[in-house]
Protein backbone atom coordinates (compact mmCIF):
# COMPACT_ATOMS: atom_id res chain seq x y z
CA UNK A 1 0.00 0.00 0.00
CA UNK A 2 1.43 3.48 -1.25
CA UNK A 3 2.44 5.95 1.82
CA UNK A 4 0.58 8.90 2.59
CA UNK A 5 2.66 12.37 2.03
CA UNK A 6 3.06 14.40 4.82
CA UNK A 7 0.63 17.85 3.98
CA UNK A 8 -0.18 20.70 5.71
CA UNK A 9 -3.52 22.26 6.77
CA UNK A 10 -2.95 25.34 4.22
CA UNK A 11 -1.37 22.77 1.43
CA UNK A 12 -4.76 20.70 2.23
CA UNK A 13 -7.10 24.18 1.45
CA UNK A 14 -4.79 24.95 -2.01
CA UNK A 15 -5.69 21.14 -3.41
CA UNK A 16 -10.01 21.30 -2.32
CA UNK A 17 -9.90 24.74 -3.91
CA UNK A 18 -8.60 23.65 -7.01
CA UNK A 19 -10.91 20.43 -6.28
CA UNK A 20 -13.91 22.43 -6.78
CA UNK A 21 -14.55 23.16 -2.80
CA UNK A 22 -15.12 26.76 -1.11
CA UNK A 23 -13.74 28.00 1.62
CA UNK A 24 -17.06 29.04 3.97
CA UNK A 25 -15.14 29.78 7.20
CA UNK A 26 -14.03 28.13 10.26
CA UNK A 27 -13.64 27.99 14.06
CA UNK A 28 -10.75 28.03 15.68
CA UNK A 29 -7.80 25.84 13.90
CA UNK A 30 -10.56 24.05 11.44
CA UNK A 31 -11.36 25.24 8.12
CA UNK A 32 -14.44 24.34 6.26
CA UNK A 33 -14.94 23.46 2.22
CA UNK A 34 -18.02 22.71 0.56
CA UNK A 35 -19.33 21.53 -3.15
CA UNK A 36 -22.04 21.60 -4.57
CA UNK A 37 -22.74 18.84 -7.00
CA UNK A 38 -25.18 19.14 -9.99
CA UNK A 39 -27.78 16.94 -8.56
CA UNK A 40 -27.68 19.59 -5.17
CA UNK A 41 -25.71 17.38 -3.15
CA UNK A 42 -23.70 19.29 -0.60
CA UNK A 43 -20.25 17.91 0.37
CA UNK A 44 -18.61 19.04 3.09
CA UNK A 45 -15.01 18.75 4.67
CA UNK A 46 -13.59 20.09 7.46
CA UNK A 47 -9.87 20.37 7.74
CA UNK A 48 -7.35 21.07 11.13
CA UNK A 49 -4.84 23.56 9.96
CA UNK A 50 -2.01 22.47 11.33
CA UNK A 51 1.60 22.18 10.13
CA UNK A 52 1.37 18.37 9.40
CA UNK A 53 -1.91 16.44 9.41
CA UNK A 54 -2.09 13.30 11.10
CA UNK A 55 -2.22 9.91 8.57
CA UNK A 56 -5.87 9.27 9.66
CA UNK A 57 -7.04 12.74 9.47
CA UNK A 58 -5.65 12.66 5.70
CA UNK A 59 -7.00 9.21 5.06
CA UNK A 60 -10.76 10.22 6.32
CA UNK A 61 -10.19 13.37 3.96
CA UNK A 62 -9.23 11.19 1.04
CA UNK A 63 -11.87 8.74 1.90
CA UNK A 64 -14.80 11.56 1.55
CA UNK A 65 -13.27 12.93 -1.57
CA UNK A 66 -13.24 9.35 -2.95
CA UNK A 67 -9.67 9.93 -4.40
CA UNK A 68 -7.17 6.97 -3.91
CA UNK A 69 -3.37 8.08 -2.70
CA UNK A 70 -1.89 8.23 -6.56
CA UNK A 71 -4.33 10.49 -7.43
CA UNK A 72 -4.11 12.83 -4.46
CA UNK A 73 0.14 12.59 -5.16
CA UNK A 74 -0.41 14.35 -8.54
CA UNK A 75 -2.47 16.95 -6.69
CA UNK A 76 0.38 18.12 -4.56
Amino acid sequence: MPRLPQISGAAMRRILIRLGFQYVGGKGSHMKFIRISLGSTKETIVVPNHKVLKKGILHDILKKLGIRIEKFKELI
